[in-house]
């Protein structure tokens, strides 16, 4: 260390640490000038001035006292101004700026001290340097600390919100009467408008809220919805969330997502009773997806055949007994039996056209004419005797597979 350059810093930071408060004042009006994500309101900005404060007055100590770096902490003001900027949501990458320009800043009226003070050349080279070692080390230890002070806030402000907002959407969807004007403003979004209800769940490994975020953010897009959804956690793999409204339909069942990733769809509906019964079916979507084996699993829009197979889903055990009285071989678990049940589906959807069954499936008439006849010859009777029973259980067994069929060694 250059002892002279040491005792001119020493004596010029002496002498600004007696107008510490004004020198601070005016670093921090040029601060928000340069950077207007600074601004706030006036107790931001006022801690702002707290905060540029405590450290130009560290900042002249160590020049002044030779204060050693590696033992400073960044001042109280410093880190309480950070938490804030972290509850307002101001990026990370403001509060960083901003202490750059403030080394900025206050090496220029520091170098302007120096050339002030001396005409050696020599002694104003070494100075400087001395300068610019000792506010690069603390600027980037106090960056550090308030840097975490920031991220700590964000993660338990974000937590402590989402918990707030959670609570509101289970009081809301439990049936509670709500005030629905208090309740937009909790959850940042308008319950008097058109929703529609997603519940996404994975099991890819880590990062499952984060992989459930994506393909929201994706649906959303495809369906042009007019505004950000909610999302709402529902635990560690599975997010609800409620699309504002969307100017298309969606059909999970062609929605690209992760391996291991699937969604639920209600059907849109307005207003708060809407908001509560979109999420109602997607629900309902979803424990018929969840009731399918994972690699025959398939993600599912509600619709009028995904309600009654969700009530089958309470007892899977007298469903596939059930089924199995109705279809018996029909109820068989391999490919030929798939393709005989899935014709017959298409069939009675068709109100028994062939050659609308046909065209759907991309088959002969007389292929279908075939199969029709073959279903009909192992249920015993014709596909419109018991029609309900029979539609009822071949859509069972299409949306659950394996879970409600007959392996083929039974």
């Amino acid at each position: 260390m250059h002892s002279d350059a040491a005792e001119l810093l020493a004596r010029i930071a002496g002498g600004l640490s007696r107008h510490a408060l004004a020198l601070s004042e005016r670093l921090t009006e040029q601060m928000l000038q340069i950077e207007p994500e600074l601004r706030g309101d006036r107790r931001v900005e006022s801690l702002l001035r707290a905060s540029v404060t405590g450290n130009v007055v560290i900042a002249l100590h160590i020049y002044e006292l030779g204060l050693d770096i590696g033992e400073l902490d960044a001042p109280a003001e410093a880190l309480e101004y950070a938490r804030r900027l972290a509850q307002r949501g101001t990026s990370i990458a403001a509060l960083l700026r901003a202490y750059r320009i403030g080394q900025r800043l206050f090496n220029d009226h520091m170098l302007g001290e120096i050339t002030a003070a001396t005409n050696d050349l020599d002694l104003v080279t070494a100075a400087v340097a001395e300068m610019n070692d000792r506010s690069f080390a603390y600027t980037d230890r106090v960056s550090q600390q308030v840097a975490t002070a920031y991220q700590d806030e964000r993660d338990r402000w974000l937590q402590n919100q989402m918990a707030v907002r959670t609570a509101r959407v289970r009081s809301i969807l439990s049936g509670q009467r709500v005030d629905p004007g208090d309740s937009e403003r909790a959850l940042g979004y308008r319950l008097d408008r058109t929703h529609l209800g997603l519940v996404v769940w994975s099991d890819a490994g880590v990062d499952q809220l984060r992989v459930a975020k994506q393909v929201v953010t994706t649906i959303a897009d495809q369906v042009s919805c007019q505004g950000q959804p909610l999302l709402i956690p529902a635990d560690e793999s599975t997010l609800w969330a409620w699309l504002p409204q969307p100017e298309l339909e969606v059909d999970p069942a062609a929605v690209s997502t992760p391996g291991a990733t699937w969604v639920a769809a209600g059907r849109t509906a307005a207003g708060l009773e809407g908001f509560r019964l979109t999420h109602r079916q997607a629900i309902q979507a979803q424990v018929v997806a969840m009731s399918a084996p994972a690699p025959q699993r398939a993600s599912v829009s509600c619709s009028a055949q995904a309600g009654p197979i969700a009530l089958m889903c309470s007892d899977l055990a007298a469903t596939r007994a059930w089924i199995g009285e109705i279809l018996g071989s029909l109820a068989r678990d391999d490919d030929a039996t798939a393709e005989l049940r899935e014709t017959a589906r298409v069939f009675l959807d068709t109100n028994g056209s062939f050659q609308t069954t046909a065209e759907r499936l991309v088959l002969h008439r007389n292929t279908v004419q075939y199969r029709i006849r073959k279903v009909e010859a192992v249920l015993g009777h014709s596909l419109r005797e018991g029609r309900l029973d029979v539609e009822v259980a071949l859509l069972a067994c299409r949306w659950l597979g394996s879970t409600v069929l007959q392996s083929v060694g039974d």
